[in-house]
C-alpha cells in the first residue's frame, strides 16, 4: 500500500504518489503498488528493494549511495529556457523573429504560428558581463486553438516573457497566458510591444499589470518590464538583458556530465528523415550515438541539428536540438533519459508500451 511503502522509505505519501504518476500510474494513498513499480520508485529515491513475500519475514529496505547528479560541485551555469506568451497578433513571433534574424512570420499559415519551435539566441549587446551568454526561446502559439500546445511549451520554462501590445492592453488570451506563466514559469518578464503604434498607452498596460498582481518594477513591484517595438528593434537588446538578469537571479545550473535527461517539445514524421523531435536537454549532455528511452518510444541518436538545420556534435543543459533516429514519433511533453545502450532503451520502451496497453 502507498501509505506503508512511504513509511518504509521514510518519505511522505505524496512523494511516492508523484513518483508513481511519473510512471503513468494513477494511485491514491490506499492503492496497492505493483512489485515492478515499487522497485523503480525505491531506486529513484536511493534505495534497493528486497521483496519478501508473505511468510518470508519483513521486507528490508537497504540504503544505497545517493545519486550524485545534483551535487553542487558538479553544477554549471546553463542558459535560461524562455517561453514567449501573449494574445494572438500582439507580436510574439515578430519578437522572436528579431532575435533570430530570420523571416519566420511570412512563411506561416494565416500569420499564426503552427508549431512550437525552440531557438538558441546569443547576446550581442554591449554589456560585457553577458558576452557569450545564450537564451533558449520556445515559440509557443498564441491562438486559442493551440491552448494545449502552449501549456505544454510552458512546462519546461524558467522565464516567461508575457507580450502585451501597448495599443490593445490585456486581452482574453493575455489573461490565459498569464495564468499559464504563473503556473509553469519560475519568473515573468513583461514586454510591452508596439510602443510606436497609434493609440499606444504604456501606463495603461502597467496599470493593468498592477491590477493582476504583477506590478512593474518602476511602479514599486517585482516584474521586470520593457517597452519594445519588435518590428523596429526598439528596446530589444534591453529585453534580452532583462532576461539574462532574471536568469542570474534564478541562478540556473545543471550537471553537464551526467546521463542526459530532457523533454520533447515537438515531434513530427518527416519525409526522408523519418520521426524527428525537438528536445530541450535539462541535465547531462546529449551526443550523437547516445541511446535513450522516452515514454513508449526509444531512440539511438543518428544526428543532432540546430534550428538552422546545421549538424551539432552535442546538446548541453538548457539548449535545444532536433533529434533524428527515433523508432516512432514520440509524444510531445514526454521526458527522455539516456541509457547504456539501444537494447536497454528498446526493452524499456516496449515495457512502457505494454503497460500502456494493459492500462487502457
Amino acid at each position: 500500500m502507498v501509505r506503508d511503502f512511504a513509511i518504509a522509505l521514510n518519505l511522505k505519501p505524496f512523494q511516492v504518489i508523484g513518483s508513481l504518476m511519473e510512471l503513468n500510474k494513477v494511485v491514491s494513498i490506499t492503492s496497492v503498488i505493483e512489485e515492478a513499480d515499487a522497485r523503480k520508485v525505491a531506486e529513484k529515491h536511493g534505495y534497493v528493494l528486497e521483496i519478501r513475500h508473505r511468510g518470508e519475514g519483513a521486507q528490508p529496505v537497504k540504503k544505497v549511495e545517493k545519486n550524485t547528479d545534483d551535487d553542487p560541485a558538479l553544477l554549471a551555469l546553463r542558459p535560461p529556457v524562455v517561453c514567449v506568451l501573449g494574445h494572438v497578433d500582439h507580436g510574439k513571433t515578430t519578437l522572436l523573429d528579431y532575435f533570430r534574424k530570420t523571416n519566420v512570420v511570412s512563411g506561416e499559415a494565416g500569420g499564426i504560428t503552427q508549431h512550437i519551435g525552440a531557438y538558441s539566441v546569443k547576446y550581442q549587446g554591449e554589456k560585457p558581463e553577458y558576452n557569450g551568454r545564450t537564451v533558449t526561446f520556445l515559440d509557443t502559439p498564441g491562438h486559442a486553438a493551440f491552448a494545449k500546445m502552449r501549456e505544454r511549451g510552458a512546462s519546461v520554462t524558467d522565464i516567461a516573457v508575457l507580450v502585451v501590445a501597448a495599443d490593445d492592453g490585456f486581452m482574453p488570451q493575455t489573461e490565459e497566458a498569464l495564468k499559464f506563466a504563473q503556473k509553469h514559469a519560475t519568473a515573468i518578464v513583461c514586454a510591452v510591444n508596439k510602443v510606436d503604434a497609434k493609440g499606444a498607452n504604456i501606463d495603461r498596460v502597467k496599470q493593468q499589470m498592477q491590477q493582476r498582481g504583477i506590478t512593474p518594477e518602476d511602479w514599486g513591484g517585482e516584474t521586470i518590464t520593457n517597452a519594445v517595438s519588435a518590428l523596429k528593434g526598439t528596446g530589444m537588446n534591453e529585453l534580452l538583458e532583462s532576461i539574462l538578469l532574471q536568469a542570474e537571479i534564478l541562478d540556473l545550473k545543471a550537471n553537464p556530465k551526467c546521463a542526459a535527461q530532457g523533454v520533447v517539445i515537438e515531434s513530427q514524421m518527416e519525409t526522408g528523415r523519418g520521426p524527428t523531435a525537438t528536445v530541450i536537454v535539462q541535465k547531462g549532455t546529449l551526443k550523437a550515438g547516445d541511446s535513450f528511452v522516452c515514454g513508449e518510444t526509444w531512440c539511438k541518436v543518428r544526428a543532432l541539428m540546430d534550428e538552422r538545420g546545421g549538424r551539432i556534435q552535442n546538446s548541453s543543459p538548457g539548449t535545444p536540438a532536433l533529434v533524428l533516429g527515433w523508432d516512432a514519433v514520440p509524444a510531445p511533453g514526454t521526458k527522455f533519459q539516456t541509457l547504456k545502450n539501444d537494447r536497454e532503451a528498446r526493452e524499456l520502451a516496449e515495457e512502457a508500451a505494454l503497460a500502456g496497453r494493459k492500462g487502457s
